[in-house]
């Protein structure tokens, strides 16, 4: 059955947070993604990233606005994308994470471990200013 899933685009400093998965199960394990996870029964979409972002960074983040909500193809997942800022900027990592760091434009573009969608999200949303 499909299921509501949020993403957090998190800039900060020209830069945003990439986090790579822990568990060897996941399908992109390896790749740098955009913090994400499912909403709970009854939990609204930013509260739902908000739960998100402080259960596998420790960051708090403020919402700035939705970017972007399709439907994954592959999963009929409806993915829901929104513009956050942290409030606060020690990032602490859990056992669900190997690895989260902020990386800025030129960073991005020359990742390879990345999926190209996201890849061209990115830089499109840096070059294009709607990050700001």
């Amino acid at each position: 059955m499909p299921s509501s899933i949020v993403c957090a685009t998190t800039i900060t400093n020209k830069k945003v947070l990439l986090v790579r998965h822990a568990s060897v199960e996941k399908p992109s394990f390896g790749d740098w993604l955009l913090p994400a996870g499912r909403v709970e029964p009854g939990e609204g979409l930013e509260n739902a990233l908000k739960r998100e972002m402080m259960e596998e960074t420790g960051l708090r983040v403020r919402v700035v606005r939705k970017l972007v909500e399709h439907n994954d193809p592959y999963t009929g997942d409806r993915l829901s994308n929104f513009l956050y800022f942290p409030l606060t900027s020690r990032i602490e990592i859990t056992s669900e994470l190997m690895d989260a760091r902020w990386f800025d434009l030129s960073e991005i573009q020359r990742l390879e471990n990345i999926h190209p969608g996201l890849k061209k999200f990115l830089i499109d949303g840096f070059e294009g200013g709607s990050f700001i």
